[in-house]
């Protein structure tokens, strides 16, 4: 959808509305995966959906209503349904007054959109798949996975009459390498399809799992770990599950309570947002149209900053923050393999997967090892091992992170870059059978 296309719909909602706040969200994306297995393509889907959300307010009491047809006669629709609803709810004590032009920061104008992305096809991806899938063939390899690619885009506006438009390309590469007695992982995620490498993917996913065969027991303790950036991310992305919610922390409802202005981790742990950094970009506006935020959750192991709505913003004075768009770890210099020479015995891991939250308020987690687990050995990898099951205290790992390696780029449910960790006595607490 180009940006006039969705300013005009928008503009046809506000005239159309006799609210006294009206703002409309439409949303839309194009995907097309291409998902393989055992050498094989197995399915290819594409979708292509556009949606329209309307929010109709008489003083506190909103309503809202959404529609995916475009068309003159749905737009009545969709408005007449927000604001009968509204007539009718209970008023929202948290519901703030509509932003304008004037309140609302600038939005970056980043939009990481490739052409190329998007009209990538399913048989360019189906010429790359296959010659890989022919070579894990011809080395007694299983090679399965998925390969999407697509665009997104977002625009809102309200009757306050400010209005904001995003849209970008993203490409995704998920690779597992399966032999009979282990499986090795890896990925590839980015915005501009032309530096894609399937074949690097494939082949580091190949090494994991060629590496891993036949793995060994390890009885299970607290030891040294070095964890690869998408190990990282997944166990750092648990934080921010309602972890650093402004009210939920003033209520004494998260980890955090009792701890702004405090130093929860090393003085090598930095933890912030960016919209605009190159090496993970995201959406710059949220859907009420508060800027995506640019700052330090945690800056030097201190924290710094928590999410802060609009409504609880103005109770506690505070500037609003709204919630990530995404997630950037600082890192430093040291590489995987520098960090391998300096341990005496520690645990490579590839990823982890099934991470759970045992107790959100300490915060602690339970998960398990996933896709190549090593045992390194006066500063070796000597063996493959069977995956481990783990326990740990989230803040507590901030605490023992001994180096950091160059961020690279990650996240499973939010754009995340994130470096690779050595971290100190990680509390493996059973093993497994595989």
């Amino acid at each position: 959808m180009r940006e006039s296309e969705a300013r005009s719909i928008i503009e046809k909602v506000l005239k159309l509305s006799g609210a006294e706040d009206t703002s409309a969200v439409i949303t839309g994306s194009y995907k097309a995966s291409t998902r393989f297995a055992d050498n094989a393509i197995t399915q290819n889907i594409t979708t292509n959906n556009y949606s329209l959300k309307v929010s109709c307010a008489y003083g506190q009491k909103v309503g809202h209503a959404t529609t995916n047809e475009l068309i003159d006669g749905a737009l009545q629709g969709v408005v007449k349904r927000a604001q009968d609803i509204a007539l009718v709810v209970p008023p929202d004590p948290e519901h703030m007054p509509l932003l304008t032009s004037d309140e609302a920061e600038k939005y970056h104008q980043l939009e990481p959109y490739f052409e190329d992305t998007k009209k990538f096809s399913p048989s360019d991806k189906a010429r790359i798949i296959s010659a890989q899938a022919e070579k894990c063939q011809e080395k007694g390899i299983r090679l399965s996975g998925a390969f999407s690619n697509g665009s997104s885009f977002t625009a809102f506006g309200n009757s306050k009459g400010l209005m904001g438009c995003y849209k970008s390309t993203s490409f995704e590469m998920h690779v597992t390498c399966l032999t009979p007695t282990s499986s090795g992982w890896a990925e590839q995620i980015g915005e501009d399809i032309s530096k894609a490498g399937f074949s690097l993917v494939v082949d580091r996913a190949f090494n994991i799992a060629e590496k891993s065969k036949n793995p060994h027991d390890f009885e299970p303790r607290k030891c040294t770990i070095i964890m690869h950036p998408a190990a990282v991310a997944e166990l750092f992305t648990f934080l921010f599950w309602e972890g650093f919610d402004a009210k939920a922390t003033d209520e004494e409802r998260t980890f955090l309570r009792g701890k702004f202005g405090t130093k929860i981790g090393g003085e090598n742990i930095t933890i912030r947002s960016d919209p605009a950094d190159l090496r993970c970009p995201t959406i710059s506006f949220q859907q009420d149209g508060l800027v995506a935020p640019t700052l330090k959750w945690i800056d030097n192991g201190v924290v710094q900053n928590l999410c802060y709505s609009r409504f609880w913003a103005k109770k506690k004075g505070k500037k609003p923050t709204g919630f990530p768009t995404n997630i950037i770890v600082d890192g430093g210099d040291t590489s995987v393999e520098e960090m391998i020479k300096t341990t005496d015995l520690g645990v490579l891991v590839t990823r982890f997967w099934y991470i759970r939250f045992v107790d959100p308020m300490v915060p602690s987690v339970t998960g398990m090892t996933r896709d190549g687990t090593f045992l390194i050995e006066d500063g070796k990898v000597t063996k493959a091992m069977k995956n481990m099951r783990f326990n740990e205290n989230i803040v507590d790992v901030l605490n023992r992170v001994e180096v950091l390696s160059v961020p690279e780029r990650t996240g499973e449910y939010i754009p995340v870059l994130a470096p690779a960790l050595k971290v100190r006595d990680f509390n493996f607490t059973s093993a497994t059978d595989f």
